[in-house]
């Protein structure tokens, strides 16, 4: 039975903060939160191997989809609600440590290294919000921290911990050298949503679709995004692995509204159509799949595409001759 539930991503503070309990006898179990906007997932598998630790993998919910539309202390520079996704996954660490019988969470988190999340004052916040003050050690930075409740009870030797702040990187390099961490973890690829790049897909998509749900919001990683109308959008493979990528996603997907279009007479993009798939917008997308292939002779008046809605599989005859003009008149969501 773990002591010790901790938020890991695989990332080196997360690791860090494991070993430094370890190094103190206390069982840990890791917990990796997923999202349709991070790729922390192997990275954590294969730290939590090297430690010896078990992993539990949980998804947020598709109340997490309210919170991106309506966070409580708002955005970063991109589309990032930080303090509330923190927030929603320390509550999450909170339940599974209920669950368990352990009697803290930890997390790697360092005093000042994120301007938007991990000031002192958001520390504490965290703390309030998830129900776990006194709960919630960050051992790299609990000496500037006040104690946690094991802390006090002796449990965990406050001694042991350690008092980094800010942003650089070399104390908690050499710390993982000390530690035996013989593998230093690659700087994670992070959340999308701090891409300032990514975030006008996210907002297309809170702003177009009140009903949006998990699925659409994974689809936003994928392939390029054009909004045809205010109740279209269609997503395009930028290559065989996307293609592959967005045929397994529509598959999962429980609106029956949403359309797979394949090319059937010549070699290109694959296509979700998102909102209703009548044919005037079934051709238009068409037309966009055959401006992004060099499949298709510039003499070519007519290809063909394969549609699948619901349970409606069929076969329709696009016209090419005006591919450029089409894709020139849609918005490409950057």
């Amino acid at each position: 039975m773990p002591g010790a539930i901790a938020l890991f991503s695989g990332g080196l503070d997360s690791t860090l903060a494991v070993r430094i309990l370890q190094r103190q006898d206390i069982p840990v179990e890791g917990l990796n939160v997923r999202t349709p906007f991070d790729s922390s997932g192997k990275p954590a598998a294969r730290a939590a191997r090297e430690l010896g630790i078990p992993l539990t993998i949980r998804s947020v919910g598709e109340d997490y989809v309210e919170l991106l539309r309506n966070p409580h202390f708002g955005y970063g520079k991109g589309a990032n609600p930080c303090l509330d996704c923190h927030i929603y996954m320390t509550r999450m660490a909170r339940q599974l440590m209920e669950e368990r019988n352990a009697w803290v969470v930890v997390s790697g988190e360092v005093l000042g290294q994120r301007p938007m999340s991990q000031k002192r004052q958001d520390l504490d916040l965290v703390c309030r919000r998830s129900g776990l003050e006194g709960r919630l050690l960050r051992p790299l930075s609990a000496r500037w921290l006040e104690p946690t409740i094991p802390e006090q009870e002796g449990l965990i030797n406050r001694e042991r911990l350690y008092s980094f702040t800010g942003r650089k990187r070399n104390g908690l390099i050499a710390l993982a050298a000390e530690l035996g961490i013989s593998h230093i973890p690659a700087p994670s690829p992070g959340c999308a949503l701090t891409e300032t790049t990514f975030a006008p897909r996210l907002r297309d998509l809170l702003q177009t679709n009140p009903k949006a749900t998990l699925w659409d919001c994974g689809l936003l990683r994928i392939g390029r995004h054009y909004r045809v109308s205010p109740l279209h959008k269609v997503v395009l493979g930028r290559n065989a692995e996307e293609n592959d990528r967005i045929r397994s996603l529509w598959t999962r997907e429980t609106v029956v509204q949403n359309a797979l279009i394949e090319p059937e007479s010549f070699v290109g993009p694959h296509a979700i159509l998102c909102g209703p798939a009548t044919e005037e917008v079934i051709r238009l997308t068409g037309s966009l799949m055959v401006s992004y292939t060099r499949q298709v002779p510039p003499n070519r008046q007519e290809v063909l595409v394969r549609v699948h809605h619901g349970q409606m599989r069929q076969v329709i005859q696009i016209d090419a001759s005006d591919a450029a003009q089409v894709r020139q008149m849609c918005h490409l969501i950057r």
